[in-house]
């Protein structure tokens, strides 16, 4: 009875043990192209090039601009698998810890079991010796030969029969605590080696997109003087040209998200029913859930420019259609939104740190440091934040909901997460060497990136 019931207490730790593996963390991207480069060298070729035209410069201008936000999203997609594999690397580690513990305590009470045997058969010896075949137990090593020695006693008391099998079982459970140990123990190394990967190609990254911002900028600046010159006019009337034509192009990028935001409010509704707070299915509210865009985000065409926007430079709507709302509720209240909200605001001027969970953060490590306050734990990393929350129509977002970013506004390719704080704004950390701060959700060239969905913990 006693074996059957260590038995079974035995495989319930093994079930508990195997809760905790830790899985890799997905492919990663690495640095092995330089983003950008290639249109960087095109851009300077047509600036320095005769045949050069007014449109083939504007065109090499639209393409710098991709450059430097492909490279700034390939390092933030890099970042963002780094926070996963980082926190893969601190899991795993404890988990090794808490097999280390489980094995320790496994050992101790082996070594009990059998001290208490040797007494028993001590005492038998004692009292004429009719215990004395038990010295072949107390000189097992392994349950095997407890097993084929024990068969040999064919005379026992109750009670040495059942430190018998008492030994047997703290025998299993110390042997399968070691094993679990022992795959632990590589898991935990296995972590830290993928999570010291993650990062040098983190950092080559954005390495690469610092260097590319700054080569599209030189590159910019040459293809300005060249048009300037064959335009007769000033490098400064030049430039205010070219913030018109990337004003167009913003707006453009605006009205194509304003209509993925509308696909998405006709195909999902508010993605759940039933909050804590019993908001029910609408979303929640605080008086202002329905969020107007900031009028102060949109930046308006210079009217000292009539030159028309080149045809190269109307940026198409990405083809992929936004994933509907999953089913089910949210778990948070509008409350708990609020203070996971209050937490973020005392985050804002911290530094940036790769996969930082304090005193510096990354752009999910403030969003989870957020929402832990509150209450509620989230996944790491923004894209398995994304994969993991309600999704509600931005439309319908209140304070506390995450907003996101993905390359070319794919769900499966997110890249930066900011908490939504109200009033049109969030509060993120975005980047090596700016501090976390404020700024509208739908501001800046990420609204071409921006998913119509937030993600509701």
């Amino acid at each position: 009875m006693i074996l059957r019931r260590r038995v079974a207490a035995l495989a319930t730790i093994a079930v508990a043990a195997s809760a905790l593996v830790i899985a890799g963390p997905p492919h990663r991207a690495t640095a092995d192209n330089y983003p950008g480069q290639d249109q960087i060298d095109a851009a300077r070729a047509a600036a320095a090039s005769a045949a050069a035209s007014v449109d083939t410069l504007d065109a090499a201008i639209v393409s710098l601009e991709t450059a430097r936000a492909d490279a700034e999203t390939a390092a933030a997609l890099a970042a963002d698998e780094y926070s996963l594999a980082n926190a893969h690397r601190e899991e795993a580690q404890a988990t090794l810890h808490a097999a280390q513990s489980r094995a320790a305590e496994a050992e101790e009470a082996l070594a009990a079991a059998r001290a208490q045997l040797a007494v028993v058969a001590q005492a038998a010896y004692r009292d004429s010796g009719a215990m004395s075949s038990l010295g072949v137990v107390v000189g097992s090593e392994t349950v095997e030969q407890v097993v084929v020695r024990s068969e040999a006693i064919t005379r026992s008391s109750d009670e040495a029969d059942l430190l018998i099998q008492e030994v047997k079982a703290a025998e299993l459970v110390a042997t399968t605590m070691r094993d679990h140990a022992a795959r632990a123990a590589e898991d935990a190394e296995a972590a830290v080696a993928a999570a010291a990967t993650a990062l040098a190609e983190a950092e080559d990254l954005q390495r690469n997109a610092d260097e590319a911002v700054a080569g599209a900028a030189a590159a910019r600046a040459s293809a300005i003087e060249r048009l300037a010159r064959m335009r007769g006019v000033s490098v400064a009337l030049e430039e205010q040209r070219q913030e018109g034509l990337e004003a167009d192009r913003r707006e453009a990028e605006r009205e194509a998200w304003e209509q993925a935001q509308q696909e998405a409010e006709q195909s999902g509704g508010s993605g759940g029913s039933g909050g804590s707070d019993g908001s029910g299915g609408s979303g929640g509210s605080d008086g202002g859930a329905s969020t107007p865009k900031p009028t102060t985000t949109s930046t308006p065409k210079p009217t000292t420019t009539s030159t028309p926007k080149p045809t190269t430079t109307s940026s198409p709507k990405p083809t992929e259609t936004p994933a509907p709302p999953v089913t089910g509720g949210w778990k948070s209240s509008a409350a708990q939104g609020q203070q996971a909200v209050d937490k973020a605001l005392t985050l804002m001027g911290t530094d940036y740190l790769l996969g930082g969970n304090g005193p510096a953060y990354d752009c999910s490590g403030v969003t989870y440091a957020a929402w832990r306050s509150a209450g509620i734990m989230i996944p790491r990393s923004s894209q398995t934040q994304y994969n993991a929350l309600t999704k509600v129509p931005i439309s319908q977002m209140r304070p506390g909901d995450l907003v996101f970013y993905g390359s070319g506004r794919s769900t499966s390719a997110i890249y930066h997460v900011g908490i939504y704080i109200g009033g049109g704004m969030i509060a993120e950390a975005t980047k090596p060497g700016d501090v976390a701060q404020i700024r509208a959700y739908d501001a800046s060239w990420r609204v071409g990136n921006l998913i119509p969905y937030v993600g509701r913990p």
